[in-house]
């Protein structure tokens, strides 16, 4: 019987110095069980680390040119991407005042510290016991992934997942279409998200975002499903929810998002969705995709105009014509409604209800005047006949 000898990889590790003696010498004693890639400052050690998924330790000194040590730290642990911020980072010391660099590496994320000289056992003995870590966290996430690829429930937030839409989704249409009731999709995502990630770290960016799942969730209707569909990707699917309906869902997410403040320390923020919405006309040949691909184009179209923003369908008019042939409105605007739709610069619908809601707020402007002494007296009176004269025209 034939056999084969396989040689097994060795772990990777990446030597950051801009000393090439030291890279000589850590490469000399390490090259026996290591697999040895150098750097010789941050910058080019980041782009190693970005390109090299096979990277399992990084041994860094501090003090060099382009990016130093910490700067590369900060970088590792405040990545987006897990196999990234995960990896142990094995800070070389040999500055005088090594405790105080010690303790500004740990604030950073550093997984342990390595002092010059430093002896051969002890390098490599660090060297394997993080390998060996690195390899168990990757295998668990590998593993972990495998199971969130079957699964079809988000582990962060407990919602349902991308694959939990795309198995469930045709189906309610499906049911739409035998019942020919409306079904509505509202594509969310939250605005800004990786510059939270990146300046507040993994945590607190985590948190934020169960949060947000839980304000949406207690937004919608029971019948609703709220999905995360990508790190801050959201989509709503309400099951005979017509436009006005799915509008009025749409708009009271958006402004509780606008009213939820965060505070960590003393900075305080506010963290705001970009979303698309789409009513589609059911038609026996509509597919679950087109309607997910029209609410997308709708929140990218959100997005490009700065975010904090919705998108409606506007191929359908605001007024329509009761049995009589009369105009009528299809729904009247609160003053909440109009006031989510001119900053989302949808301003077509209001500008059309601008008389019924100017004469919806004139008892406030009245109250507002005699007891702030706005001295509005004879404005509100012009105002009043204004309106008058406006409501027997139309």
């Amino acid at each position: 019987m034939d056999t084969q000898n396989i040689t097994l990889p060795k772990p990777r590790i990446l030597v950051v110095d801009d000393s090439r003696t030291m890279r000589k010498a850590m490469r000399r004693l390490l090259c026996q069980d290591f697999d040895v890639v150098e750097a010789e400052d941050g910058e080019e050690a980041w782009k190693v680390i970005t390109e090299d998924h096979s990277i399992q330790v990084v041994f860094s000194d501090l003090m060099m040119p382009n990016m130093n040590g910490f700067q590369l730290l900060r970088n590792i642990r405040e990545s987006i991407h897990n196999r990234i911020n995960q990896l142990p980072v094995i800070i070389i010391t040999g500055h005088e005042d090594d405790e105080k660099m010690q303790r500004q590496s740990l604030s950073l994320g550093a997984t342990d510290f390595i002092t010059k000289p430093f002896d051969s056992l002890e390098l490599k003995a660090r060297a394997k016991a993080h390998a060996k870590s690195e390899h168990v966290a990757r295998k668990l996430e590998e593993a972990t992934q495998a199971l969130e690829q079957t699964s079809t429930i988000d582990p962060l937030t407990g919602l349902a997942n991308n694959l939990y839409l795309r198995e469930h989704g045709p189906e309610l249409l499906s049911f739409a279409l035998k019942q020919d009731s409306p079904i509505s999709v509202l594509r969310m995502n939250v605005d800004k998200y990786g510059v939270l990630y990146k300046k507040k770290g993994k945590q607190v960016a985590e948190k934020v975002l169960i949060n947000i799942s839980k304000i949406i969730s207690g937004t919608i209707r029971s019948e609703d499903t709220l999905v995360r569909i990508g790190l801050d990707k959201f989509a709503v699917v309400m099951p005979g929810a017509d436009e006005q309906t799915a509008r009025k869902q749409a708009e009271k997410i958006h402004q509780i998002m606008q009213k939820t403040g965060y505070r960590i320390g003393g900075a305080r923020f506010r963290m705001t969705i970009s979303a698309g919405l789409v009513t589609p006309t059911i038609r026996e040949d509509l597919e679950f995709d087109e309607i997910l691909q029209v609410a997308e184009a709708r929140l990218s179209n959100a997005v490009s105009k700065g975010g904090n923003c919705l998108i409606f369908d506007e191929e359908k008019l605001a007024t329509r014509k009761d049995e009589k042939g009369k105009k009528a409105l299809r729904h009247q605007l609160t003053i909440d409604e109009a006031l989510v739709l001119i900053k989302a610069g949808e301003t077509a619908k209001v500008r059309e209800q601008l008389v019924p809601l100017i004469c919806n707020t004139y008892p406030l402007l009245m109250l507002a005047n005699k007891e702030l002494r706005l001295g509005l007296d004879g404005s509100l009176i012009q105002l009043k006949e204004r309106l008058q004269k406006l409501k027997k025209d139309t």
